[in-house]
């Protein structure tokens, strides 16, 4: 495998696509409009589950430096069967994730196009256009090599970095001029997790932090991936924590949390910055930057999410066709092209009719669990790989991060207030165990043809 791959992710390129792969900056609105106590929320999601998380994959990339990331590792440590489980929930939440990334990277080009967002909920034509051209656009740049598909995570790890870092120092001059627009008080920080309200951002906040472990499923083709990948999760990991942590104390030194939109916030945050100084007309350049770090995310979840098939289809588990590289590029071009293909029908659904958008809808909760289960996978599999030899702080941070995940699937599984209990658990819940089951079907001809 490893002859044939091409080690093309240098340590900057692993630092950037890191921070295109985690940061969502949607995540930083979310926190800001839940007030002063997301910023609790924040490090207790960076105590419980982030800092876990880096920690357990920076081991296993020393140890296990293999093409499929947590696929390799639950494998290595659980077996085949629950490795192959393990990518399938992992694959799946991911072409469920990418109609919504889009909207939201929409949203910033209609905001850049025209200045207003509510562009795009109300022209269906351009949000199937937008979302379609930049799958295959993403795909096409893969398909013809890392050495050029690497650049959309390079311009997407850049393009989150800067309107962020704005954000930042322009908010700390303004509490310096002007104060701030939120009250910061003690007792405000203080999260009331009597409210099951107060759980659920948490679950959102903690689960704003994966992506960590994405450029592991690349492992064979970074340079030194057992020095590089760790230095470079170092790296990202405090790059990442202080752009959620302090961008959404700069949103809310500039906007009340009543007044913060869940999805735009930072760019009412930045709209408003600008206006202040008399320069509007950097606006539309901040909404590009925006678009561009979201079309990133996206890249690096096409590139990484494609690498798990691939190395699934090696072990023959999946059609073995999915593991084949193309010939002049050395890119894994059928996994590519079947995600690619599978997202653009999941992108349809879900800018569909009624009912077939209610089907998809359905679907795409119920890929809330489904989420879940490749970070509990990649706890337990820390636990079970040579126990005797894990320090007592190691087995600790695994034990922080599997209840943290734990808790999470229980919180996706339980209805919101305003929905109907069992018609949620049918839906969700019943989703989710039918694509599960699912998966058995592939899984099970899989193995009788690896038999053979």
């Amino acid at each position: 495998m490893s002859q044939q791959l091409r080690r093309e992710f240098s340590f900057r390129d692993l630092i950037l696509f890191q921070i295109t792969a985690v940061i969502t900056v949607r995540w930083i609105s979310f926190a800001a409009a839940r007030g002063t106590s997301s910023i609790s929320l924040w490090a207790i999601s960076f105590v419980f589950f982030f800092f876990p998380l880096a920690y357990v994959v920076i081991d296993f990339t020393r140890k296990i430096p293999m093409e499929g990331g947590i696929y390799q590792w639950t494998k290595h440590a659980l077996g085949p069967f629950h490795g192959y489980l393990c990518a399938w929930a992992y694959v799946v939440n991911n072409l469920f994730y990418f109609p919504s990334l889009l909207i939201a990277v929409g949203g910033y080009v209609a905001f850049m196009i025209s200045g207003d967002d509510q562009t795009l909920q109300s022209n269906q034509k351009f949000a199937l256009i937008f979302s379609l051209s930049s799958i295959w656009g993403i795909l096409f740049l893969n398909l013809i090599g890392l050495k050029f598909g690497k650049w959309v995570e390079n311009i997407g790890g850049l393009s989150i970095w800067l309107p962020c870092t704005m954000l930042i120092i322009f908010g700390v001059v303004q509490y310096i001029r002007a104060g701030s627009a939120t009250a910061f008080t003690l007792s405000g920080l203080f999260p009331d997790f009597g409210k099951t309200d107060t759980w659920s951002a948490w679950a959102n906040i903690c689960f704003a932090f994966t992506g960590i472990e994405l450029a592991s499923t690349m492992s064979e083709e970074v340079h030194d991936p057992e020095r590089t990948l760790p230095r470079s999760i170092y790296w990202a990991g405090f790059i990442i924590t202080c752009i959620y942590a302090l961008g959404t104390i700069s949103v809310l030194i500039f906007l009340n949390p009543r007044e913060i939109n869940l999805v735009t916030g930072i760019m009412q945050a930045i709209s408003k910055i600008l206006s202040g100084l008399g320069l509007s007309f950097l606006t539309p350049i901040v909404s590009m930057l925006l678009a561009f770090g979201g079309l990133g995310t996206l890249g690096a979840w096409i590139a990484g999410a494609a690498r798990v098939p691939y190395t699934v289809g090696l072990d023959r588990y999946l059609p073995s066709s999915l593991s084949k590289l193309h010939p002049r590029f050395g890119s894994p071009y059928v996994s590519l092209l079947v995600l690619g293909i599978i997202s653009s029908v999941i992108v349809i659904l879900s800018l569909a009719g009624t009912t077939v958008k209610e089907a998809y809808l359905k679907l795409s909760n119920a890929t809330i669990i489904l989420y879940f289960i490749p970070f509990c996978y990649l706890f337990v599999s820390y636990l079970k790989a040579n126990p005797a030899n894990k320090k007592m702080f190691a087995k600790l941070l695994a034990i922080f991060g599997l209840i943290s995940t734990v808790i999470a699937i229980i919180l996706a599984c339980w209805p919101p207030s305003d929905t109907n209990f069992w018609s949620y658990e049918r839906d969700v819940v019943g989703g989710c165990a039918i694509l599960m089951l699912a998966s058995l079907v592939f899984y099970y001809r899989g193995r009788k043809a690896a038999a053979v």
